[in-house]
């Protein structure tokens, strides 16, 4: 459609004296911003003609809910899945706000209750879903864009420091002892990068998921047992502990993603930690339904007034309470597994982050 083509509407309604209604009430007022007084209106009263009559000349679609062939939200579904990138506005008869809000969220752009359109509301109603799909679209499009620029750019990142920590291993048999404390500062922070573009990728798998996942049992000790190992290997100069043994066949409801809240519970561990010798002590809480996982550390602590603050989209730096987006992604984790994630203090010094989950 451009700014001087009549929009096109397509109205689907069995009732013909709500039909005729409507067609009056788009003559009543001039279309804004186009040149024709009134839009061109397709009426068909089935919904399988109005999935026929959906095409790319079309650009908006009034939906009853009410057919002779199809009836409730599984109309909404049927033409929404149809029309494609046609926005749907539902019309109903039912005074009910539940109604118009189930719509919207199984798709449609907004909702009008028969009894209360006006000349002014229905068009309103129709030019601001049009505007609004097309934002949608613009959005969803630059979204794909930056998700390929994001793999792209994550995939030579790791690779680039792949080959630096390959060379930097390389070197570790050649230089003087002067030079070892260098050489493990350039180690430490390609692996910190490797660390960073892993969460950001995890991160947005969780982003682009489904919000309501398929929860499944997660073998919780082969989880953990190798998320510590990989802190240790590392972080030569960190000591992380296993407080007590996990109880073999221990299973959690959650994905496999579960790895990625313990990854980034440890690493913040660590990076945030001013002693010359981190200490972090992992120790597990087995209950009746749930079970707690205790990440302790002995590093400065967190002041009460921002342990609430520390997982949001905090900015890493110093004068941000924040700590990234590592410990963002593990309450976002905790939260889609149906579990929590507190912190408190350590004693006699230090932070405990408590994430809590389903047994299976």
């Amino acid at each position: 459609m451009t700014n001087t083509d009549p929009t096109h509407v397509l109205l689907v309604e069995d009732n013909p004296s709500d039909a005729r209604l409507i067609a009056e009430y788009f003559k009543e007022q001039t279309w804004p911003e186009i040149e024709e007084s009134e839009p061109e209106i397709t009426h068909v009263e089935r919904l399988s003609a109005a999935v026929d009559a959906c095409d790319d000349t079309v650009d908006i679609v009034l939906l009853d809910l009410g057919l002779p062939d199809s009836s409730g939200l599984e109309t909404l579904d049927t033409m929404v899945e149809g029309a494609s990138a046609v926005p749907v506005v539902v019309l109903t008869g039912l005074d009910d706000e539940r109604v118009g809000i189930d719509a919207v969220e199984h798709g449609a752009q907004d909702y009008l209750v028969k009894d209360d359109i006006t000349p002014n509301l229905l068009q309103r109603t129709l030019r601001y879903a049009i505007e609004r799909e097309r934002q949608q679209r613009q959005l969803s499009q630059r979204n794909e864009e930056l998700a390929l620029l994001n793999q792209i750019v994550r995939h030579d990142i790791k690779n680039d420091v792949a080959i630096i920590l390959g060379w930097g291993e390389g070197l570790e048999d050649h230089v003087d002892p002067t030079g070892e404390e260098y050489l493990e500062h350039i180690m430490s922070a390609g692996n910190h990068i490797t660390d960073i573009a892993e969460t950001v990728g995890d991160f947005l798998d969780v982003l682009e998921g489904n919000s309501d996942p398929d929860l499944r049992p997660i073998d919780i000790e082969r989880v953990l047992t190798n998320e510590i190992e990989k802190a240790r290997s590392a972080h030569d100069s960190v000591t992380v502990r296993l407080a007590d043994e996990i109880p073999s066949g221990l299973r959690v409801a959650a994905t496999e993603l579960v790895s990625s809240l313990f990854r980034n519970l440890l690493n913040n561990a660590v990076t945030h930690n001013d002693k010359e010798t981190p200490e972090i002590t992992v120790s597990v809480d087995v209950h009746d339904e749930t079970v707690q996982f205790h990440v302790a550390d002995n590093g400065p602590g967190v002041p009460d007034s921002q342990k609430q603050e520390v997982f949001g989209r905090g900015e890493m730096g110093l004068e941000s309470p924040g700590t990234g987006i590592g410990l963002y992604l593990v309450d976002t984790l905790a939260e889609m597994y149906d579990g929590s994630v507190t912190l408190s203090d350590n004693d006699p010094e230090g932070s405990v982050f408590t994430v809590t989950l389903s047994q299976w």
